[in-house]
């Protein structure tokens, strides 16, 4: 038997929390700027999501390492606007990447392409996405990623809502796509 002990919460990194299940593990850290996503007149280019980067660092406490990853909040998308986001990688060589979605019927696309310091650009990703299935990204070190989220859905006349998540670790989530809330004392 095991103690269950409080994890690091929405609100700690600066997002707002929209109910219990809304916390990471205790060893993954949410990089998205705290106020990424708001105040966009026209929503559509959301322009850099986070500075520190995304990778695995250090030991912090036992043998897990703190794991940063880029967890967007909650952001619109429509099928005459896709989103784009940049989002800055450290020393990682592979992501688990997937979206976050309301339960509606839709046809998601995300394309990643690596972007590089003299400007140039780089495909590394291209697929239909289905809300909360996984995908194995290669990407290479210390680039800039740039994500561009599309869909087709024309029956929905209101904006439609995603989470884009950027992990160099897979890690387990309840059924409402939610990360796991919880560790225990011998962690």
């Amino acid at each position: 038997m095991s103690l269950l002990v409080a994890a690091v919460r929405a609100d700690e990194f600066g997002l707002t929390p929209k109910g219990y299940f809304d916390a990471l593990p205790y060893d993954i850290v949410n990089v998205a700027l705290p106020h990424f996503g708001e105040d966009l007149i026209i929503p559509g280019d959301y322009g850099l999501g986070n500075v520190i980067p995304v990778e695995e660092v250090g030991v912090q406490r036992g043998p897990q390492p703190e794991v940063r990853i880029f967890r967007s909040p909650e952001l619109r998308i429509s099928h005459k606007r896709p989103a784009d986001m940049q989002v800055l990688l450290g020393n990682v060589r592979g992501l688990y990447v997937w979206i976050d979605t309301p339960p509606l019927q839709g046809e998601w696309t995300l394309t990643i392409d690596l972007l590089y310091v003299d400007g140039t650009r780089k495909e590394v990703f291209g697929k239909k996405m289905k809300p909360g299935v996984r995908d194995f990204v290669h990407v290479e070190p210390h680039t800039r990623l740039f994500c561009h989220l599309s869909t087709k859905t024309t029956a929905v006349k209101v904006p439609l809502k995603f989470q884009l998540t950027l992990s160099p670790v897979l890690y387990a989530v309840y059924p409402d796509f939610q990360p796991m809330p919880y560790r225990t004392i011998f962690d």
